[in-house]
């Protein structure tokens, strides 16, 4: 074989290797929000459709995560004067006992969620990752990665999708 041949195989094999890659931790699984398998934080079986209806923002964060500490911190900051109408849905795929913990810490008003399941399991392999979910429980866009809240043309984006 060629110098140029082997040199073309190998960028071939380096571009899928970074195509899955980038799939993996950069673009959000397309979820069945019904099928996630979710408790509150006293363990009881959470029904999802009880968010029909509601303008819903769903945070898969976890409570070591610095990007979804600060993510999750700004969307309280702007909560009550940018999206006073919108539920904030967190969920974590830590324990109950983490859960509890976090939610009494920050005093974030906000629902608190456990999926029964690890991230991985559901095509989650970079959090934060952030959902907006219309009144018929349709995702209407997804984000892996921090997404800028504070920044007005996001924002005002994210308020034209519900």
């Amino acid at each position: 074989m060629s110098k140029k041949l082997i040199n073309l195989f190998l960028l071939i094999i380096a571009a899928l290797v970074a195509i899955y890659f980038y799939n993996k931790y950069r673009v959000a699984p397309d979820l069945k929000l019904n099928e996630l398998g979710l408790v509150d934080e006293n363990g009881a079986t959470y029904d999802i459709n009880t968010l029909k209806g509601k303008k819903v923002v769903i945070s898969f964060y976890a409570s070591w995560c610095g990007n979804c500490l600060e993510e999750l911190e700004v969307i309280n900051k702007i909560k009550e004067k940018e999206l006073s109408d919108v539920e904030i849905v967190c969920i974590t795929d830590e324990s109950l006992e983490k859960l509890n913990n976090f939610k009494s810490n920050t005093g974030y008003p906000f629902k608190f969620l456990k999926l029964n399941k690890r991230f991985p399991d559901i095509g989650i392999h970079s959090i934060p990752v952030t959902y907006i979910v219309n009144t018929d429980l349709q995702i209407v866009k997804e984000q892996v990665g921090y997404l800028h809240w504070d920044d007005p043309s996001t924002l005002n984006h994210i308020k034209g999708l519900f």
